[in-house]
């Protein structure tokens, strides 16, 4: 079985099993309480083509503060001057954009997660152009986000009338 890839692994947030089998810990950041297996970028795959049975991403959502990794020099932001989002189309748009092709190049199977908090979940899924939607899940969060939604999408690059499934969109 192909291992899995979680290319945004920060401290695991998300996972009820922080150390599940067959899965590789990505992350950039450092000093983090559970250390990823692979310190990497998500727009240069440290990674062989075709080597995972899915990648999960669960990049950052939303604007933080002055502190935050995702607007201090030395952490996400670096690319974009220290400042993480910037615009949808000057801003992340474009990491994320690198981030799809490399993620296509190691697997055909991408498991998206997204909270609204400061951008549409449909204004993102426009960089995932050359993937197709096969799933997706709305998760209520018990955290109090002023009213955004977290996503879970389910994208492949194979075509869908092999797998016998029928596209969301």
């Amino acid at each position: 079985m192909k291992p899995i890839l979680d290319a945004t692994a920060g401290n695991r947030a998300y996972r009820k099993n922080k150390n599940p089998p067959h899965t590789v810990f990505m992350d950039k950041e450092v000093g983090l309480s559970r250390p990823p297996d692979i310190l990497g970028d998500w727009k240069n795959l440290p990674f062989r083509d075709d080597v995972f049975q899915h990648v999960e991403f669960d990049p950052p959502h939303s604007k933080f503060g002055l502190n935050s990794i995702h607007m201090n020099p030395l952490g996400h932001g670096a690319e974009n001057g220290g400042t993480w989002w910037g615009s949808l189309e000057t801003g992340w748009f474009g990491v994320f954009y690198k981030a799809q092709k490399e993620f296509a190049r190691v697997s055909n199977r991408l498991c998206f997660k997204w909270n609204t908090t400061s951008h549409a979940l449909e204004k993102v899924l426009k960089v995932f152009e050359e993937w197709v939607e096969v799933y997706r899940k709305n998760h209520t969060s018990t955290m109090k986000r002023g009213g955004s939604e977290t996503w879970w999408i389910t994208m492949t690059t194979v075509n869908t009338k092999q797998l016998r499934i029928k596209p969301v969109r």
